[in-house]
């Protein structure tokens, strides 16, 4: 046994028989949140599976909350791996607030699984990095003839010296390597970037939801999985938040069913966010969703922004955490500065030499405008304009118009961009009204000449 065990570590030490590190969310995700650990503490730690991680915007929520937000979730992780997950992490952080995405919360026992549901759990159990933790867990989460399995990636894919031999070829090479990303990497991976479309649409109306409510089962592996994470929380001193992410209106009927299931798994006392019940079918339109009629549907990135925003101003409004106003810290800043949500509540910093404050503390006959700037990529340009929330939002239902010289002073480009109120857009600091003009031309300089208020939505 010493012999055999010696090779398998000898063999996975070399790498071999390692996956394509590349597609492996999990271990980047692990392997960001250590980095991120090293010199900043998370304010808002968020756990689940894949609907949270496409379902959420960490970068995006950090910037509307101005704190450190931090997604660890693993594709079809059960309640019970994220609360061994949650557990590390704790050692690693001391968060204000911790969500917990309920689509994890089922009938699955976990050391039951196979097939991809079983790939799945050796991944998340593979991508953390605490061994002591992984030591605990593993008896938990595996069954015995799959311990070996989950410790060794030799085990786990020897097969591929028949299924693929290409990837053992390019481990050989030493060219299988998790390349850095240069974004802020804050465990984000939106990975639909459109929506459903008419056919996928006129299924639907043909053939009917996918899920059904009455139908959904909640067992007692589970139900103590989420009463150790209230536990842990609890004696933490962490408010827990629970976060359902929707699915598509048509994909999923009797959700009362589910509702009254998960309630008593919670708790009466739970903080809950439920955005399958709260649906609002004029911001969750088809566009917000996978492409799929398949049992597990996702957000797609737009139906993420929409979900930032309202977990957003629920965290603020009801967890009841404390967290730190991070924005005035340098450090802060230096991470997040125009990432992705940072000009829809902040403003430009002095000496940003890219991007442009086109005017500032402006009142126009009862128009507050607290700032506007230009974002530009390349020869497009994105827009926001903050508006006080003392001003009337009748005055700018239609939008507004940015009249704007753009180029050199001697010789500029007139250009007219209007900016509106993006539906979903929810902002407690100020009114957002936000435009993308394509192919503007020449952005190295730039110049508000004139706003003009657009009486009708013809003008």
């Amino acid at each position: 046994m010493a012999v055999v065990g010696g090779i398998i570590f000898l063999i996975d030490r070399t790498g071999l028989f390692n996956a394509d590190l590349n597609n492996n969310h999990e271990q980047s995700a692990w392997n960001a949140f250590y980095d991120f650990t090293k010199n900043n503490d998370v304010d808002v730690l968020l756990i689940g599976n894949s609907h949270l991680y496409t379902g959420i915007n960490p970068n995006h929520l950090s910037c509307l909350l101005g704190a450190n937000c931090f997604i660890l979730a693993s594709s079809g992780a059960p309640v019970i791996d994220t609360y061994y997950g949650l557990k590390e992490a704790l050692t690693r952080c001391n968060p204000k607030l911790v969500v917990l995405e309920t689509y994890g919360i089922d009938d699955k026992h976990v050391r039951k699984l196979s097939a991809g549901n079983l790939s799945n759990q050796f991944k998340s159990f593979s991508s953390r990095h605490n061994i002591f933790h992984k030591l605990v867990s593993a008896p938990v989460l595996f069954s015995s003839d799959n311990y070996l399995s989950a410790w060794s990636t030799s085990v786990r894919n020897h097969d591929f010296i028949f299924r693929d031999p290409a990837q053992i070829r390019k481990n050989k090479k030493g060219q299988n390597i998790a390349h850095h990303k240069n974004d802020l990497e804050l465990g984000r991976f939106t990975r639909f970037n459109s929506g459903i479309t008419e056919s996928t649409d006129s299924l639907y109306d043909a053939l009917g939801p996918v899920v059904d409510g009455n139908e959904f089962r909640v067992n007692r592996e589970s139900y103590t999985a989420v009463k150790k994470i209230q536990s842990l929380c609890r004696r933490k001193g962490i408010p827990l938040v629970y976060l359902t992410v929707p699915m598509y209106q048509k994909h999923l009927t009797n959700y009362q069913s589910w509702k009254t299931i998960l309630s008593r798994v919670i708790g009466p006392d739970g903080i809950w966010l439920d955005l399958q019940e709260q649906y609002d079918p004029e911001l969750f339109t088809k566009d917000c969703f996978e492409n799929t009629r398949n049992e597990n549907q996702h957000l797609s990135s737009q139906g993420a922004r929409i979900c930032d925003y309202k977990l957003a101003n629920f965290i603020l409004d009801e967890s009841g955490a404390s967290l730190p106003d991070r924005h005035s810290l340098p450090d802060w800043k230096r991470l997040f500065y125009r990432e992705d949500g940072y000009f829809e509540r902040f403003t430009i910093e002095e000496g940003d030499q890219k991007n442009f404050l086109l005017c500032k503390n402006v009142d126009l006959e009862g128009l507050l405008i607290k700032d506007c700037i230009a974002e530009p990529d390349g020869s497009n340009c994105s827009f926001y304009l903050k508006l006080d929330k003392r001003t009337d939002p009748r005055l700018f239902s239609n939008g507004i118009n940015l009249y704007l010289g753009i180029g050199k002073a001697e010789a500029p480009k007139y250009v007219r961009v209007k900016v509106q109120q993006v539906p979903g857009t929810d902002i407690r600091d100020h009114y957002l009204l936000y435009a993308y003009g394509e192919d503007i031309g020449d952005l190295t300089s730039m110049r508000l000449i004139s706003l003009g208020l657009i009486s009708s939505a013809q003008d």
